[in-house]
């Protein structure tokens, strides 16, 4: 089965949604908009309208850049998804939507994926089309649009020569050259120039992404500018350029556009720029900018600086760095970004006069609509961001890494890395870059539909053929919805997957699914119910313990429903991903845990931000790591284990013994392939078209299995 729509003609002819909503003129026209709206009246902060430069923000809340500017210029088989990503952030409810970063020019500030220089120089032509449609879908939606503009200094790895600060060789082996005043001005210009085409393309304000360790940043932090002339030593030298290219921005956009400047409030290495820097530099900008807008970290550091939060980190991960900052500015407002995924959350940000806007980023992916949600009242039926990375991977950060590059072929790494990766949400099917589920054949008829497994993969098949007009019954043999994600009640760290769990059972309950538990399917049950259409989402099973002295221990999914029975050591035998999150559930619990592996890395299919925040918090939790250790076999003195003696995990070398209170083993599973098989056989001689999803296809991910479960639902025609 393919639900994906590929092919730069059909793309091509996607048809533009037709209902706009329009741009409030005034604050009073958008506060008519929330009038008897429950949210409003819940979230009155957040729906406090406000005018800046003549232009309304008809509430507190910023879609935050996503996704890359350019593109809808170089790929065109996407070029639509980018178009749809920033117009449904809009019609959501946003106040502001920003678009995804410009490159600032094609020199020095060359970005990723950019094939050649983009025209800001000419008000006409195929380039300025391109982003006057992005300022065009975003008005439809009725919130402001912002263009994000943004130039890596001496991070820019596509560039030919990069500039930075000070004349240097990276780490890398690239040089980089410094800055002088000429160069300087080149970058002034630039910034003049395409600030004259965001104001010319229709844009509302233009985000410059001076974080992150960006050119501004650089000069700003002691971490990369050791200049000692007027451009470095004190805060006020330092800021000196920053200063340059705001007012040669501003010169370019005019006087009716708002100018809202990312920073990081910390560098997060040791000599770099702190908080104290960025209170000095934010007095030195105070009215350059109409809002300052805080995250934090720089990009190479990812995860580990804040710049992207995790399931580790507190929602609004960044709020007292932002609040900290905020006594320090009197003519600009504060923007704070990291970790949100509610209303609510920035209510109480904004209440607390901590900020005066809120922004979402990887939650735009999750739910788009959810602040229309909060305003009609559905505030339960938010999807909220899980914090999973699938969206944006990351790259191989992480000490222990082995690039991917060196692992898989071009083809196969490209399927992980690629723009087109980016923004395919684990807990939202409709998104995905090359997807456009409106081009799919329409149903013909109202089916029948029987699926087989309430878990979310085959939650997510019922809904999804429910939405479509079908008749559709969900048969689960147990007495609770949720297959395996049921663990994460139990987990310390992934409560919000089952949120998003009792979500999905929300959705079924509001579509009249009929939902039948303590329901076992056999050929009986199908051919008294006699379906048009089965969707087979039985599930997995944990694979056996190949090791001696098996009976002595549990596997790490039991552990999660028998807490009150695992003592205060543990060992763990396996050292994939279940393993260590178990591991890590366990600590969180107060166990000592330790966690055995025949490979020298520790969840090795495992990549980027979120196997960095994974391994990162195994450290902080104290849990012990046995690498490039076999287990061999449960005995009643302890593991017994053999040391490898390749990086293939091949046992060979000195025994080890690990004594423990409770023995936890973790293999990982196998389909339940024979009942797959014999549902499938038995629903075909009824006539029934079958398709199998999720684990019960291939042990695999909630976002293969709900993406899974929504594309057979999309096949049913």
């Amino acid at each position: 089965m393919e639900a994906k729509v590929k092919g730069e003609k059909d793309v091509d002819n996607v048809e533009k949604s037709t209902d706009a909503t329009p741009v409030a003129r005034s604050v009073e026209e958008a506060r008519k908009q929330y009038e008897g709206k429950p949210g409003a009246q819940r979230y009155p902060h957040v729906f406090d309208p406000i005018e800046i430069r003549g232009r309304v923000f008809r509430n507190r809340l910023i879609a935050a850049p996503t996704m890359f500017f350019h593109a809808a210029y170089f790929i065109p088989q996407i070029r639509e998804n980018i178009y749809r990503m920033v117009e449904v952030r809009a019609k959501g409810g946003f106040g502001c939507v920003a678009t995804g970063e410009l490159p600032l020019n094609f020199e020095e500030g060359r970005g990723a994926f950019m094939d050649r220089a983009i025209d800001v120089r000419h008000f006409y032509g195929s380039d300025f089309d391109s982003a006057k449609e992005y300022a065009d879908r975003i008005h439809s939606g009725g919130a402001l649009a912002y263009m994000e503009i943004s130039h890596e200094g001496l991070e820019a790895d596509d560039a030919a020569e990069p500039w930075g600060p000070c004349d240097i060789v990276r780490e890398d082996g690239r040089h980089v050259f410094g800055m002088d005043r000429q160069m300087m001005d080149k970058v002034c210009n630039d910034f003049f120039q395409v600030g004259r085409f965001a104001h010319a393309a229709g844009f509302d304000g233009v985000l410059l992404h001076g974080g992150h360790g960006f050119l501004i940043q650089q000069f700003v932090s002691p971490l990369f500018n050791h200049r000692t002339d007027e451009f470095g030593g004190s805060i006020q030298n330092r800021s000196r350029f920053p200063k340059m290219v705001l007012r040669a921005l501003r010169a370019g956009m005019g006087e009716d556009m708002v100018l809202e400047l990312r920073m990081s409030a910390e560098d997060g290495e040791k000599g770099g720029m702190t908080l104290v820097d960025s209170c000095g530099f934010a007095e030195e900008i105070d009215g350059l900018v109409d809002i300052f807008h805080v995250s934090n970290g720089i990009k190479k550091l990812g995860n580990g600086g804040d710049t992207f939060s995790d399931i580790f980190d507190p929602h609004g991960v960044n709020l007292e760095r932002a609040a900290a900052i905020k006594p320090h500015l009197h003519k600009s407002l504060v923007a704070v970004v990291g970790g949100f995924n509610s209303v609510a959350q920035a209510e109480d940000a904004i209440a607390a006069g901590k900020v005066d806007f809120v922004e979402y980023a990887r939650q735009c992916f999750a739910d788009p609509d959810f602040i229309n949600k909060t305003l009609d009242g559905h505030e339960d039926m938010v999807h909220r961001c899980v914090r999973c990375f699938h969206c944006y991977p990351g790259f191989c950060e992480h000490p222990t890494d082995i690039p991917l590059w060196y692992q898989l072929p071009p083809e196969e790494f490209m399927k992980v890395y690629s723009p087109a990766v980016m923004g395919d949400c684990s807990i939202n099917p409709d998104s995905g870059l090359g997807y456009y589920p409106d081009r799919l054949p329409k149903p013909t008829a109202s089916r029948r539909v029987l699926v087989v497994g309430g878990g979310v993969g085959g939650m997510q098949a019922a809904i999804t053929a429910a939405r479509r007009g079908h008749k559709v019954t969900l048969a689960e043999k147990g007495d609770r919805l949720g297959g395996v994600l049921l663990f994460a009640e139990h987990d310390h760290d992934k409560r919000e997957w089952m949120d998003f769990e009792h979500v999905l059972e929300r959705e079924l309950r509001d579509l009249n699914v009929d939902v039948q538990l303590g329901t076992s399917v056999d050929g009986d049950y199908l051919r008294k119910t006699n379906p048009e259409y089965v969707i087979l989402a039985v599930g997995a099973h944990d694979r056996a313990c190949p090791l001696p002295g098996a009976e002595l221990a549990m596997s790490a999914t039991d552990t999660y429903f028998h807490m009150d029975e695992i003592g205060h050591t543990v060992v763990i035998a396996g050292g994939g991903l279940t393993a260590c999150e178990t591991a890590l559930n366990l600590a969180a619990a107060g166990h000592e845990v330790t966690v055995v592996a025949r490979k020298p890395r520790l969840t090795p299919s495992t990549f980027g931000y979120y196997r960095n925040a994974l391994l990162d918090e195994m450290d902080k939790r104290g849990i012990h790591q046995l690498l490039s250790t076999c287990p061999m076999e449960f005995t009643k003195g302890g593991l017994v284990c053999q040391k490898a003696v390749d990086d293939k995990g091949t046992p060979g070398g000195e025994h080890v013994v690990v004594p423990a209170d409770t023995y936890v083993y973790s293999f990982g599973m196998d389909a339940n392939t024979d009942e797959a098989e014999r549902l499938t056989k038995a629903a075909e001689a009824l006539g029934a078209k079958v398709f199998n999803i999720g684990n019960s296809k291939e042990p695999g991910t909630v976002h293969d299995a709900v993406h899974g479960g929504d594309q057979a639902a999309m096949a049913v025609l």
